[in-house]
């Protein structure tokens, strides 16, 4: 028996979605999908998140139990050997754990706090509360690890082309970004920022963040007189795919914006391949073509990357396995 166990979970603003990989292998039925409640308290989100841990612990080893339920099974669960990993959006102080997010409309109460620390001292509690379960006690003591949730992703799909330069992008809410080569993050190198993110980076006055995800889709349809009042991104893009002439427009100048955006970070790192992934890129029909175009004369192939999922929980593993690498450039 691997007494390995790893707990990934991303941590998103809507929901967390978490699983069990022993080995380096995700375990198909340990998945479960919950509300973040990122909009809570501290104490609330933390109790959230430490439920979530001790499920998926609970779930592991009775699914151990339900393959050999011999004594030597039961015996092998009291050395378990917990790691905890985290993919969470930043502003965030990975290695530390403090928490500087504000003003994206989740997660504000962990502002400035050690989101590290303040779970640690909820999974002692649970383990001082439970007189039955031996390995709670082991579960409270795991070490607990954080990374950038697109860094995440990039690095877990970077194992499918381990020889190739890689530019990632996952675009939801915000821009994600990271660019990876052999399998590490590549940061302050080739124009790259020394983050390794192009999130903060200015574009015609603004951030790529404000520009690139949900909310510049948004602001752009109300600039062109292209979204009734209420009306999202998805509504959008059903739009675009029904014919309406303004929303198609929509969708053309995002991936004409985005292409011109990352042309000179393309142009510098000769990326093998752009590969997209989050929600909006499930739009990709609707702004790639645009998206390339504008990328020349640089050509890259595009890659509509639909299992992110588990690549995040690839790259967590390589996160709490030390595995995890960056090559960082001259500054």
């Amino acid at each position: 028996m691997n007494n390995d166990v790893t707990i990934a979970i991303d941590a998103g603003g809507t929901f967390l979605k978490a699983g069990v990989l022993r080995g380096g292998h995700l375990l198909p039925d340990l998945y479960v999908t919950r509300p973040s409640h990122s909009d809570g308290s501290a104490y609330e989100i933390t109790a959230n998140l430490a439920a979530v841990i001790q499920e998926l612990a609970a779930a592991y080893v009775a699914y151990m139990e339900r393959l050999d339920s011999d004594q030597e099974t039961a015996e092998a669960a009291r050395f378990l050997n917990f790691h905890i990993g985290f993919a969470i959006p930043g502003p965030f102080e990975y290695e530390t754990g403090i928490s500087r997010i504000r003003g994206l409309n989740k997660y504000e109460q962990l502002y400035d706090l050690n989101l590290k620390t303040l779970l640690r001292h909820k999974l002692m509690k649970l383990a001082t509360e439970s007189t039955s379960s031996a390995w709670i006690s082991r579960l409270a003591a795991a070490d607990i690890r954080f990374g950038n949730d697109a860094a995440l992703f990039a690095l877990g799909i970077s194992r499918l082309f381990p020889q190739e330069k890689l530019l990632c992008l996952t675009l939801g809410t915000g821009l994600g970004s990271a660019f990876v080569e052999n399998r590490s993050i590549v940061r302050g190198k080739w124009g790259i920022p020394d983050s390794g993110m192009l999130y903060a980076e200015r574009f015609k006055g603004e951030t790529a963040d404000d520009l690139f995800g949900a909310r510049g889709i948004l602001a752009l349809a109300d600039r062109l007189g292209a979204r009734r009042d209420g009306e999202d991104v998805y509504r959008l893009a059903m739009e675009a795919r029904q014919g309406v002439s303004s929303a198609i427009r929509v969708w053309q100048l995002y991936g004409q914006l985005l292409g011109e955006m990352l042309r000179p970070y393309v142009a510098a790192f000769h990326p093998a391949r752009l590969i997209l992934g989050g929600q909006i890129a499930g739009t990709y029909e609707l702004f790639g073509r645009a998206l390339s175009e504008a990328l020349l004369p640089e050509k890259v192939p595009l890659h509509n990357e639909k299992q992110m999922q588990e690549h995040v929980f690839h790259g967590i593993y390589q996160l709490v396995s030390g595995t995890y690498s960056t090559d960082e450039g001259e500054k």
